[in-house]
């Protein structure tokens, strides 16, 4: 299919897909609506959609920060695990972004995370 690429048994065109990043990342969005986004860029893969989720983890909205986290651990994208590193090293972000950028390490199941997380359950001061 000429411009619609499956990812993940689902069908984006490049437009679109744009069209989602942009509106998560949109302040000017309500929450509703870049959450909306959110959903539904977590169920694409690639390079936009993966970055657009690592760069809503830094959100002001700790709840959006939190699912920006969360969905990139339902993509079980290692090359996300980077930036969730970043996430979970920032003890500047609310813990329970911190918390779910350890969960995605889990979701993505990559035993070489292992380290990183028993390190970061010693080090973070969070009771959470």
């Amino acid at each position: 299919m000429g411009d619609c690429a499956e990812t993940s048994g689902f069908m984006a065109s490049p437009e679109m897909e744009k069209f989602l990043c942009d509106r998560l990342l949109d302040r000017t969005q309500t929450i509703s609506e870049r959450f909306r986004a959110l959903f539904s860029l977590r169920n694409l893969k690639g390079p936009g959609p993966r970055n657009a989720l690592i760069l809503a983890t830094r959100d002001p909205s700790n709840l959006l920060a939190h699912e920006a986290a969360f969905a990139l651990g339902q993509m079980q994208d290692v090359d996300a695990i980077p930036a969730l590193e970043a996430v979970l090293t920032d003890l500047s972000l609310h813990p329970i972004v911190r918390h779910e950028a350890a969960e995605a390490f889990g979701a993505i199941g990559v035993e070489s995370n292992i380290p990183l997380l028993e390190h970061s359950l010693v080090r973070d001061p969070a009771q959470e």
